[in-house]
């Protein structure tokens, strides 16, 4: 029997009942560490802001954020660290840049605290979880990659129906927790400024706070309708997603987006960027775009809306079997008990 630790966010999964926040990817991603840890023997659960002291345990996994803190203040045989963020320095200042550039609030909400130490977190870890695709790989130091092991995730295997391709109207759907710098939102605004009423429509699914609402009002983007916040748990959701054929999600800095495996899942055939951590099989079968952009994106959204019915159908079908094939729970949790069970 072995004696486990996992320190990951609360709000989002705790063992002992329900969260304030169901049906997000870092519940979903949570919980599976904790039944696979749990298989092995009884599993101390921290959320991320907790910070106990003198523990001793086999096994830690812990996400990156408070990860070298809990390794500073324990006694962890083996400490396991899991990425869901392509390397945090490289993003933050990815973001520092971009939100100089264009006058926005930098989303320090969204990344790790000031105290992180990513030199150290890599330091401390015997193995590293990254989920993501070779593109989210590809921003870490070289010297680092021994350690790390790429791991996809799939949506809810019970929340989507059936694929089907009758009465999908041939519009997008752009979906995010919030509507904001990391997650392309000003490519949205700069790309759909000039597609006219009528051509076709994209539906806006997240929080849109200023100035982005603003900016979006001033684009005077017709195709453009606002939706708000939706859970993700709703059948509004669902139904939104399922409605339409295409998904334009163009995110700028991502682990693995959850939004889009949602919008694939539901049957959208989805524009989005590499920078998505979506595996790179499931993205040859996407339009793939390159963040900043617009007239790229405006050109691939043209072109979709050419394809026959026969020409979807085939990039619909391609898309999803993958999907079935590479973002499955089981291949989730196969590679994570190779990382964490190696000596096994």
């Amino acid at each position: 029997m072995t004696q486990s630790g996992l320190s990951y966010w609360s709000e989002y999964f705790d063992p002992k009942g329900p969260t304030r926040r169901p049906g997000y990817s870092t519940g979903w991603i949570a919980e599976r560490l904790y039944g696979l840890l749990a298989e092995h023997g009884p599993v101390e659960y921290w959320d991320n802001a907790e910070r106990p002291r003198n523990v001793s345990a086999d096994v830690f996994v812990g996400h990156f954020w408070a990860f070298t803190a809990m390794c500073r203040a324990n006694v962890f045989t083996r400490q396991i660290a899991v990425y869901v963020l392509s390397d945090p320095v490289r993003a933050t200042t990815l973001l520092r840049d971009a939100a100089a550039r264009y006058d926005v609030p930098f989303p320090v909400w969204d990344l790790p605290p000031e105290e992180f130490d990513h030199e150290r977190t890599m330091g401390l870890a015997d193995a590293v979880i990254l989920v993501g695709n070779s593109a989210t790989l590809d921003t870490f130091d070289e010297r680092w990659r021994s350690k790390i092991t790429l791991v996809n995730y799939a949506p809810r295997p019970t929340r989507w129906p059936a694929i089907t391709t009758s009465n999908r109207r041939n519009e997008f759907v752009y979906a995010a927790t919030t509507c904001g710098l990391r997650k392309g939102f000003l490519d949205v605004i700069e790309t759909w400024r000039t597609i006219p009423a009528g051509t076709t429509k994209l539906h806006v699914i997240g929080q849109l706070d200023e100035p982005f609402r603003g900016r979006l009002a001033a684009s005077r983007a017709a195709a453009v309708e606002v939706n708000g916040w939706i859970a993700s748990t709703s059948t509004r959701y669902r139904d939104l997603l399922s409605s339409c054929r295409y998904a334009y999600i163009p995110t700028w800095v991502e682990g693995q987006m959850g939004t889009v495996l949602e919008a694939i899942a539901a049957g959208c055939v989805p524009i989005t960027t590499r920078a998505s951590g979506v595996d790179d099989h499931v993205l040859e079968h996407c339009v793939v775009v390159e963040p900043e952009r617009p007239e790229q994106h405006r050109a691939a959204i043209l072109e979709m809306l050419a394809w026959s019915e026969p020409q979807y159908r085939e990039r619909q079908a391609a898309i999803s079997d993958c999907m079935a094939r590479f973002h499955t729970w089981s291949g989730f949790d196969d590679r994570v008990r190779e990382v964490v069970w190696h000596d096994d």
